[in-house]
């Protein structure tokens, strides 16, 4: 049986990975070099290949595009069982989640409820390992405004996974929370922010609806103007205000047990 609670990380074995990936139907290359996981089953491969993917992002990509394109040859009962094997069994859940939003079907939906049931989530850890820095400014974002794929089992990240020949309408989502704290960021980088430049930046994970909601909503902004071409300015928080703020926001970090999941 394949070590499913062990985890590919060393480059050989990450080559070997991308080879196994390929023998069934990934759209990857590798090569057969020497490891300690034996001969896996398809559905062990995904396993594998979802778990390292922390360590190489690369990896996320080619298993959601591989779930949405070939979730049918995966047998749902020994995907199922070989994820709560693993280390990381949510790592499964998370691309399954967005291969959903890459290719939306109710037997997909299905099959993804069935194999992600009883599967442990994490514990607020990024997903994505070693690729920033601790506790610094891109690692804050991967926080506050964590997609609510990773989110939703509990790992925080900001990466949309999904490869051009998918199409290019597929989008992550993205809790009230967290389309706020983007909000917050980007009024404060700018002193003020429009419609216009929200929706830019939210890349069409929401409604323009939704999106002006999200504007009047924000206490920490003040309207100007009435037409379309109106401005949102930041409002200056008192001191106390503003510590309580990014405290809420340091909340939302993870631990330094990035890996314990």
């Amino acid at each position: 049986m394949t070590p499913l609670h062990e985890v590919p990380r060393e480059e050989a074995e990450l080559a070997r990975l991308y080879h196994e990936l390929a023998a069934i139907g990934g759209r990857v290359e590798g090569r057969r070099l020497p490891w300690r996981f034996g001969t896996p089953g398809r559905e062990e491969v995904v396993v594998l290949a979802a778990q390292a993917a922390r360590y190489d992002p690369r990896l996320l990509w080619a298993v959601v595009e591989h779930l949405a394109r070939h979730y049918a040859e995966l047998d749902a009962l020994a995907l199922r069982r070989a994820a709560a094997r693993a280390r990381w069994p949510a790592t499964v859940a998370v691309a399954l989640d967005f291969a959903r939003r890459a290719a939306p079907s109710r037997e997909l939906d299905d099959y993804a409820r069935f194999v992600t049931q009883r599967l442990p989530a994490a514990r607020g850890e990024r997903f994505f390992l070693g690729t920033r820095p601790f506790a610094g400014a891109a690692a804050g974002r991967d926080a506050e405004e964590a997609l609510t794929e990773y989110k939703r089992w509990g790992y925080l990240g900001r990466e949309e996974p999904f490869s051009k020949e998918l199409g290019g309408s597929a989008r992550g989502t993205m809790g009230r929370a967290e389309r706020l704290n983007l909000l917050r960021r980007l009024a404060s980088r700018r002193g003020t922010i429009t419609h216009a430049e929200y929706a830019a930046a939210l890349r069409g994970r929401v409604s323009a609806r939704q999106a002006s909601r999200d504007l009047q909503a924000a206490r920490f902004l003040r309207k100007e103007g009435r037409t379309r071409a109106a401005r949102y300015r930041l409002l200056q928080e008192a001191p106390a205000t503003a510590r309580r703020s990014r405290r809420r926001r340091a909340d939302h970090l993870p631990s330094g047990a990035e890996g314990a999941g």
